[in-house]
């Protein structure tokens, strides 16, 4: 059996208006746009961030951080994943240092806060 497309009628002021269902509004996704911040040295390597932001909040973050020595591997594979966490909850750069973790806090939160900047959130 051939598919038609199906009327309804809906009340539209006084007179009955009908619609078709493949006139229906369709829901939009959200749109995302992505901001990265400068690398910002620091004494054992580059850290830098790039976000993700939909409707002005940051929904993602990617961050580049040095691995080259296993002591900075150890430090930043903690402290990366808490740093990125409290950026999510806060929803900006007003977010504690990690302790064990200075440099590289300082570094993320200095690309960070250009990354906001230039996403305007």
């Amino acid at each position: 059996m051939p598919s038609r497309p199906i009327t309804i009628a809906l009340l539209a002021g006084s007179a009955l208006a009908p619609i078709t269902a493949a006139a229906a509004p369709v829901a939009l996704a959200a749109t995302t746009s992505t901001y990265r911040g400068p690398s910002d040295a620091m004494r054992w390597g580059n850290v830098s961030v790039t976000i993700k932001v939909a409707n002005h909040k940051v929904v993602s973050l990617i961050v580049t951080y040095p691995t080259e020595r296993p002591r900075s591997a150890f430090i930043n594979s903690i402290a990366v994943p808490e740093l990125r966490r409290e950026v999510l909850a806060a929803q900006s750069a007003s977010i504690n240092t990690i302790t064990g973790a200075t440099l590289t806090s300082q570094a993320f939160i200095s690309s960070l806060t250009a990354a906001l900047k230039a996403g305007h959130v």
